[in-house]
């Protein structure tokens, strides 16, 4: 993956297979840093896939990996019983 390829948004999304309203997401939230990972000439917006890209995307997964909250489910069950894992807050 040496080459750059100049994606649309719709087509960032294809490859990703995630939503096109995900890919504008991404974009309004900052994870595509504009001249790092996105073009934008007036209102066009191409997305630069690249190694690099995929590496960046991959380590914002993996941090939101390490900070999502685990739920564990207590009592005698049913959706309503959902709690906060406490031990997660001490497995640092």
């Amino acid at each position: 993956m040496n080459d750059k390829e100049f994606l649309t948004l719709e087509e960032f999304a294809r490859r990703l297979r995630i939503s096109r309203s995900t890919a504008y997401n991404w974009l309004a939230e900052g994870r595509l840093a504009p001249g790092r990972h996105i073009v934008r000439v007036g209102r066009v917006i191409r997305v630069i896939w690249s190694e690099e890209l995929v590496t960046h995307l991959l380590s914002l997964s993996a941090q939101e990996e390490r900070e999502h909250i685990r739920l564990r489910r207590h009592g005698h069950g049913g959706r309503n019983h959902i709690a906060m894992d406490m031990n997660y807050l001490d497995s640092d």
